[in-house]
């Protein structure tokens, strides 16, 4: 949800910095550079918002997808400035959904059946449940 206010902040200095360029700096030597760069930034919040908009709606409507099989589920950490610590699951080889990993820091890496409850559009993991194995009730 702060993603999403974040970016609309980020979209209302934009606006307000290109109404005021236009409105009062029209003779300013970097005019055109100014406009166009904070225009830029302005779409780039919009698109920000759009997504994260879809995001929440669908969490709110419980339109989810589901996927079973076999999960190969990796953590992921970005090394440098940006910390980004990420839950990577591959279902079947071919689908890859993504989940913080704060949100899901109890399930266990490695390769084992899965079910997976994800958004559609940008591939967010909602939830993970490991699907219990024969095995375990062999014993």
């Amino acid at each position: 949800m702060f993603d999403i206010i974040y970016a609309l902040i980020g979209l209302i200095i934009c606006t307000s910095l290109v109404i005021f360029f236009v409105k009062k700096k029209r003779g300013h030597k970097d005019f055109y550079f100014i406009v166009f760069t904070v225009s830029f930034f302005g779409i780039l919040c919009l698109l920000l918002i759009i997504g994260g908009t879809e995001n929440y709606i669908a969490i709110k409507n419980k339109n989810f997808q589901n996927a079973s099989g076999q999960c190969v589920v990796t953590e992921f950490e970005s090394s440098g400035r940006t910390t980004i610590h990420e839950i990577h699951v591959e279902i079947n080889g071919g689908l890859v959904v993504f989940g913080d990993f704060d949100d899901f820091s109890d399930v266990r890496q490695g390769n084992y059946p899965c079910t997976v409850k994800y958004i559609e559009k940008t591939r967010t993991m909602f939830s993970i449940k490991p699907i219990p194995s024969r095995k375990m009730f062999e014993k």
